[in-house]
């Protein structure tokens, strides 16, 4: 089969060239939205502004449906290649499951997009806004833990995990992934802000990075920075567009956890480390001096103290399940 010797860091470049073009697409049908009429701006920035004032049935039936089957599709994809392939078969082509997951997501993108056009509404009309944020934010700690033997957790050290607890992380975070990206996805209607078009070009890519499992572009670490990094513009622009007065807490915590855990997976020079540092605190002394206030500075430490303990949270409660398995195990033992 011709197509399953195609290169996977083309499908790659493709990936990143089809999310621009939607990005394009999307603001190109940004007037045929304006026919829907939308609830009013809320006050509270966690409820969800991009809904319909009188929501439709088939606009909700429509978004649920293309969630799940987009959903249990890419499962499907994950689970075949899983029982098919094993570590030592990661390559640089594609195999036809790789196709099947790209042509998968592809035609659901191309769905939601219509439906977006057609009922507007996506799943945000029945559920919370910080649902999805939740999924998207466990995801990059998730990153963390199993990243943690490769660059480490803080400045490139490595925090002392069992190797029982990263591998279950690997094994199994294809399902979480697919689903968070898969739900955020279908969470929001395609609208043409900034925040939503970054938001989209995030979540396609980190699409086309699931579909690519077993290649060896799959583990290409600037690859999988980008996926990681793409969160800060987003947050950030969506806290802008909000009108939040909030943005320092989403642009200083993912470019400190930036400099603390992610820059050392990137085989920087010394004195580019250092520039990076040194930018930062430049920056945060301007913010926090010049256009806010000194106290204000602990927005800073916020989301990253959140995700270094959200992470040794996940650790603890491994490790507790693992001492009541093998309690049961040496009851069952003495039993026999």
């Amino acid at each position: 089969m011709l197509l399953d010797r195609v290169d996977a860091k083309q499908a790659v470049n493709w990936s990143i060239i089809f999310s621009v073009a939607l990005c394009a697409a999307i603001v190109a049908m940004g007037g045929a939205l304006s026919q829907f009429e939308l609830i009013p701006h809320p006050q509270d920035p966690l409820v969800y502004e991009w809904q319909l004032a009188e929501p439709g049935a088939w606009g909700q039936l429509s978004a649920w449906l293309g969630f799940a089957l987009h959903q249990l599709l890419i499962w499907g994809t994950i689970l075949y290649a899983q029982k098919r392939y094993s570590k030592r078969d990661y390559r640089n082509t594609l195999r036809p499951v790789n196709l099947w997951a790209l042509g998968i997501n592809l035609a659901f993108i191309v769905l939601h997009y219509l439906q977006t056009l057609i009922f507007y509404d996506g799943i945000a009309q029945d559920l919370p806004s910080w649902t999805t944020q939740f999924a998207v934010a466990l995801m990059l700690i998730v990153i963390l833990g199993m990243e943690n033997q490769r660059r480490g957790l803080f400045f490139g050290r490595k925090a002392s995990f069992r190797r029982a607890f990263t591998d279950a992380l690997r094994r199994y975070h294809g399902y979480f992934f697919s689903f968070a990206v898969i739900y955020t996805f279908w969470f929001h209607p395609m609208e043409p802000t900034w925040g939503h078009l970054i938001g989209f070009i995030h979540v396609v890519l980190v699409m086309a990075q699931g579909s690519l499992m077993f290649t060896r572009v799959h583990l290409n670490k600037r690859w999988m920075f980008l996926l990681e990094i793409l969160v800060l513009p987003h947050a950030f622009q969506v806290a802008l567009n909000q009108s939040s007065n909030i943005w320092p807490m989403f642009f200083f915590g993912f470019a400190a956890i930036f400099l603390v855990t992610q820059m050392h997976g990137l085989g920087l020079k010394p004195w580019v480390r250092q520039a990076f540092y040194g930018s930062f605190l430049i920056l945060v002394l301007y913010v926090y001096l010049v256009m806010r206030e000194p106290y204000q500075v602990n927005e800073v430490l916020r989301i990253p103290l959140i995700e270094y303990l959200v992470l040794f949270i996940m650790y603890w409660i491994y490790l507790a399940g693992a001492w009541v398995s093998s309690r049961f195990r040496q009851l069952r033992l003495a039993g026999d």
